[in-house]
């Protein structure tokens, strides 16, 4: 057999069929929701990856921040609004609201 014709053979059947790996499938973006009432943050969503995003619902009476320990965002939400970030890196992230340093919360974001 033509060394050529096998490796046009494997490009043609995929590189998993020729002893590689795979390419890591994409991941499909997920959008996550916390609810912010009663001068409290929702309970922080599960299995959040990088990619997803998380939607803040300021459903008090009051403004409300939700700012990062990190400073890698700080966005105002006006009662009845909400407001939506992508996360975009890994690992745990620490927020709170500037006008109410009381009110905290965290989310895991994995890989």
């Amino acid at each position: 057999m033509r060394r050529d014709i096998v490796l046009v053979g494997c490009a043609a059947l995929g590189i998993f069929l020729c002893g590689a790996s795979p390419p890591p499938a994409p991941h499909a973006s997920r959008s996550f929701t916390i609810t912010i009432k009663d001068l409290k943050f929702g309970a922080a969503p599960m299995g959040v990856r990088v990619g997803d995003s998380v939607e803040w619902i300021n459903d008090d009476i009051l403004l409300h921040s939700v700012t990062a320990r990190d400073n890698s965002f700080d966005v105002d939400i006006a009662p009845g609004m909400r407001v939506r970030l992508v996360m975009n890196k890994p690992g745990l992230i620490r927020y709170f609201c500037k006008y109410h340093p009381g009110m905290t919360g965290e989310i895991t974001v994995g890989r």
